[in-house]
């Protein structure tokens, strides 16, 4: 017999994805210019505020942490079950079929940014905590909801929430993949400048260095000469403009996108460039080539948690300087000096110097312990498919915390949708996930 949180979940469904498509709207892009009282922006601040207040209508204690997060609190006791979301989301960028801030149906499917990286969880979340409230399912631990709005760039909501809040004894972030991911690669980002004397380049490419760029457009003096496409990319040429059209994607799995970047810098070394643009577009496109583990770097390493993947996801390019922001996650058996050492050394032999890098260490978890295994047999249960444990090279909230993990949301098997054009999830998998989630709560949180 199912659980009556099941029934009550059926029950409020519509509500349910009404509330998705009103938290969608918010174009909670996470780079808003502050304001006061909204350190991240008007955008994720009303994002957040439209939660909070839902929160509370579903009779649930509900406070912001100064703007940063939010916290969404239920049932008492020393001990804590947290789970994780967050409510900002990548830039849209190109390639969409609908309004990327309008959740739209198309057939079985939702399409909308966030959707599934995070605010469809997010929802999720609050309404499995109200299913399993109204089901009058006792608890052991207290439950709260943490509503991140920084996870996309520098995770200052993390920041905040440590200075006052306490440590969940357990934790889990629906923001992954299924089954359970117990262990998370390092995340490793940089930007190199080369200082130039009167370059007639300009480019201004990506959005977020944790982004594959699907666009990519030079401006030049000149019309530029017809270049072949490599690797299914798209290239064109204007009086003035050279362009390069791929598909965007994480930066964790880039065998998923087709990077822009890449396809554009080697079609700007066939260009009639001077010595110094030409010099450095073909430097560096001999550097990069369109690799996707390093190699060039002599970092094409996998263990077992994983491979390397490092790709290149911002270039800026200006009269007096061009300036080259990468992303990299490195399995355990890499060090850090030994990753800015390589790329190092590969950037200095062209001219560039390192000005910037931040490094997430990775985290890794037991597969025996409570929380991993109580996770896994939920899965199990409600798929009938034998579950282990995952690697990733994505960074979630679970590495902020010791006794934290990522239980889903993205569907085994299935295509990458999170920072695509035309992001979506199917209305069922909404259902799937909320369901989930309730049974985690109860489960871990249950007397």
């Amino acid at each position: 017999m199912e659980p009556k949180y099941y029934d009550i979940i059926d029950r409020q469904f519509e509500e349910q994805l009404t509330s998705l498509g009103k938290v969608i709207a918010f174009p909670s892009i996470s780079q808003g210019d502050p304001e006061p009282g909204m350190p991240l922006g008007r955008n994720i601040h009303n994002a957040l505020e439209y939660m909070l207040e839902l929160a509370r209508t579903m009779g649930f204690s509900a406070r912001s942490l100064d703007g940063y997060c939010g916290v969404v609190d239920y049932g008492e006791g020393d001990e804590m079950l947290m789970i994780m979301a967050h409510l900002d989301v990548v830039p849209t960028g190109n390639g969409w079929s609908s309004d990327p801030f309008t959740l739209t149906r198309k057939g079985d499917r939702l399409v909308g940014r966030g959707v599934l990286d995070d605010k469809g969880p997010a929802i999720s979340a609050l309404y499995a905590l109200k299913a399993v409230k109204e089901a009058g399912v006792p608890l052991r631990r207290r439950v709260r909801i943490f509503l991140g709005c920084d996870e996309e760039r520098g995770w200052s909501c993390v920041d905040r929430y440590k200075q006052t809040e306490p440590d969940p004894t357990l934790a889990f972030t629906p923001d992954g993949e299924y089954p359970v991911i117990n262990s998370e690669k390092n995340i490793g980002q940089t930007t190199y400048i080369k200082k130039l004397s009167g370059s007639e380049v300009r480019i201004s490419c990506g959005t977020v260095p944790n982004v594959i760029p699907g666009e990519a457009l030079a401006e030049l003096p000149f019309t530029p000469e017809p270049v072949t496409a490599k690797h299914g990319m798209q290239l064109s040429g204007t009086d003035g403009e050279l362009r390069a059209v791929g598909r965007s994607g994480h930066a964790s799995t880039p065998q998923d996108a087709q990077n822009a970047l890449l396809a554009l810098l080697d079609a700007l070394k066939e260009q009639p460039l001077n010595a110094e643009d030409l010099a450095t577009a073909s430097s560096l496109a001999a550097l990069l080539g369109f690799d996707q583990h390093g190699e060039a770097f002599g970092l094409n390493v996998t263990d077992p948690s994983g491979s390397l993947t490092l790709s290149p996801n911002m270039l800026s390019w200006n009269e007096n300087e061009v300036s080259i922001t990468l992303d990299c996650r490195f399995p355990f058996s890499v060090t850090p000096e030994q990753l800015l050492k390589a790329e190092d050394e590969k950037f200095a032999q062209i001219g560039f110097t390192r000005t910037w890098q931040r490094i997430s260490a990775g985290h890794y978890i037991d597969p025996d312990c409570e929380l991993v295994k109580t996770l896994l047999a939920i899965y199990s249960e409600a798929t009938g498919k034998k579950a282990e444990p995952l690697s990733i090279g994505g960074g979630t909230y679970a590495r902020s915390f010791e006794n934290a993990v990522a239980f889903g949301v993205e569907p085994e098997g299935e295509p990458a949708q999170a920072h695509m054009p035309d992001e979506s999830c199917t209305v069922e998998s909404i259902r799937f996930d909320t369901r989930l989630i309730a049974e985690a709560i109860k489960r871990l949180a249950g007397a």
